[in-house]
């Protein structure tokens, strides 16, 4: 198979460069620890300025962890807004109350903690999703809820409109 190829830019002069990886390649031990302090950096630069509000507001660092769990367990490299169902807010919220769910669930059953990481309790959220189906509870409740945020938003986006035409005319 011909090695394949890429450009980069450095010092505004593009080179070739060999495409080295594929998916489904093993991978070395130095490759995997360059990966994986990559990702440390990403999720550490992504998740930075939400560390910084939880702190204004005072939020505790279990919340904090368990919130960082669910979005490393979602994270996939190149994918904008970390991965996951970003793209989808019914869907990013469903998912949300369907991890707390599973969560409380294990809690109350006494399960394992250690063997339900983040990673296993998205995966168990996504199946109740899946199981329910778009118009199950998860869905219908975070769709309502969603929409009401929207029409929350929009009302105070006409009262900042008045605001803003009270304050033009007052100047003028």
């Amino acid at each position: 198979m011909a090695e394949q190829y890429d450009q980069i830019t450095i010092q505004g002069q593009l080179f070739r460069v060999p495409i080295r990886y594929k998916a489904g390649d093993v991978l070395k031990e130095n490759e995997a620890g360059a990966l994986n302090q990559t990702l440390h950096e990403n999720l550490r630069n992504n998740f930075a300025s939400k560390v910084k509000e939880a702190g204004e507001a005072g939020v505790g660092i279990e919340v904090l962890q368990q919130q960082l769990d669910d979005y490393a367990a979602d994270y996939e490299f190149g994918v904008r807004g970390g991965g996951g169902p970003r793209g989808d807010p019914v869907l990013s919220l469903a998912m949300n109350v369907a991890r707390e769910w599973v969560r409380r669930l294990v809690k109350e059953r006494d399960l394992n903690q250690e063997e339900w990481g983040a990673a296993r309790v998205t995966q168990a959220a996504r199946a109740l999703i899946e199981r329910q189906g778009p118009n199950g509870t998860l869905m219908t409740g975070a769709r309502e809820q969603i929409e009401k945020e929207r029409k929350a938003a929009e009302d105070a986006m006409k009262e900042v409109a008045e605001v803003l035409d009270s304050a033009a005319q007052a100047a003028q």
